[in-house]
């Protein structure tokens, strides 16, 4: 375990940005919610939120190598703190864009800074097992951070205090470590047009994801609006509960994938996604009710759980020297869908649909995925066992963690 102990402290500042984050993907839209905005303007705020993610992402590279992994990630955990303080004084939209757009661009920096270093920190016959306990650990953080608003009403100042306090003690371990900081990296990404041309079916399936996970994800709060009760509480668990259906499936999965064409379990895992939000729709399902909790996590079983399997597909169809620029590239991809997907989700629950709309749209979605996946099935063959990659538990998370992932030990070749 020489390799965990290297990271630790890069693991645990990770988890403690994954508490602040997770909460506030709660919070946020239910106080949008409780300020009488539309569901349409909730969801074009988290639009902007992921457009920062984006940018965020694009600039790591050159930011990591100006000034170093401490001083990005201290650069960014302040301007998310500022910003968090900014959003509980001001209860306006406007503001409130301005201030995710920022947060976006910060987060994606500090897990740029985080991922890049446990590359460097880490030998490469242990990135795989490194990799799944961080995976897991923020998974739980993420989960775990959106109950420490419970019981507290939507307009509250303290869950706003909780997340400048998480992201404050996420600089403690990362300014106190002793581990040498690495060189930066530079995975710059393929062109999406090269992308689709060695695995299109990688690159419709991460923008699906992006689309509908995050645009499901970013409004499934307002859908517990409703409930009897603590709104914050509600969304917490339904949060939670799709966090920990794919952090159930993604090993069954992944092992699935490495046995059969992965284009049928990525469409078997949208099929998943889609049945359970069928049901939800026809259901016409009540939140905090405990069928709709074991309904989101089914779903999230599914749907949380393709992205990985699109990597690996991704993987065996690129050169092995070149699979980090292509994973990186599918994050753009995934992030262009992340944009798009909140903002689709919000005009739909606007609609007179309402909550039963965010379960048809994730309905169909979920169906055109599996019927796009058998499609490309039939329209080209399946990669041959000798040049498939092994499964890997990834989630989009930053540009430059791409090289962390075991599948991309390969050299680059030099033009």
């Amino acid at each position: 375990m020489t390799a965990f102990r290297n990271v630790a402290s890069l693991i645990l500042a990770a988890a403690l940005l994954q508490v602040a984050s997770g909460l506030m993907g709660v919070i946020v839209p239910l106080a949008l919610g409780d300020g009488g905005y539309s569901s349409a303007t909730i969801g074009l705020i988290a639009a902007v939120y992921s457009g920062g993610f984006m940018l965020g992402a694009a600039a790591a590279p050159q930011m990591i190598r100006s000034i170093a992994n401490i001083r990005t990630f201290s650069f960014a955990a302040a301007l998310c703190a500022v910003f968090v303080l900014i959003m509980a004084m001001y209860r306006d939209a406007w503001v409130w864009g301005l201030a995710r757009f920022a947060i976006g661009v910060g987060i994606a920096l500090m897990f740029a800074s985080v991922e890049s270093w446990m590359t460097e920190a880490t030998p490469e016959k242990q990135r795989g097992s490194v990799l799944g306990i961080y995976l897991v650990v923020t998974k739980l953080a993420l989960i775990g951070g959106p109950f420490l608003a419970m019981g507290r009403p939507p307009e509250a100042l303290e869950p706003y205090v909780w997340c400048g306090i998480f992201l404050c003690l996420a600089l403690m371990p990362i300014s106190a470590t002793k581990s040498l900081q690495p060189a930066p990296p530079d995975p710059s990404p393929f062109p999406i047009r090269r992308m689709y041309e060695v695995a299109p079916a990688a690159v419709v399936g991460v923008f699906i994801a992006g689309l509908s996970n995050t645009g499901f994800l970013s409004l499934l709060p307002i859908f517990a609006e409703s409930a009897e009760g603590s709104s914050i509480t509600t969304a917490a668990t339904l949060m939670a509960a799709a966090y920990a259906g794919s952090m159930i499936s993604q090993w069954p999965t992944g092992w699935l994938s490495d046995q059969m064409d992965r284009r049928l379990v990525i469409g078997g895992m949208g099929l998943v996604s889609a049945i359970a939000a069928l049901i939800l729709a026809i259901l016409n399902a009540r939140p905090g009710a405990l069928l709709t909790e074991l309904l989101v996590g089914f779903w999230g079983a599914g749907a949380l759980s393709f992205y990985g399997l699109c990597v690996a597909h991704a993987a065996d169809r690129c050169e092995p020297n070149k699979i980090a620029r292509m994973l990186s590239g599918l994050l753009f991809v995934w992030a262009a869908g992340s944009v798009l997907g909140p903002l689709l989700f919000g005009v739909v629950m606007a609609s007179p649909l309402g909550g039963q709309g965010l379960f048809i749209l994730e309905a169909i979605i979920g169906f055109v995925l599996f019927a796009l996946m058998v499609w490309r099935r039939q329209a080209k063959k399946a990669v041959q066992e000798e040049n498939r990659e092994s499964f890997e538990m990834v989630q989009p998370l930053s540009v430059a963690g791409v090289e962390f992932d075991p599948r991309t030990d390969a050299p680059e070749e030099t033009a």
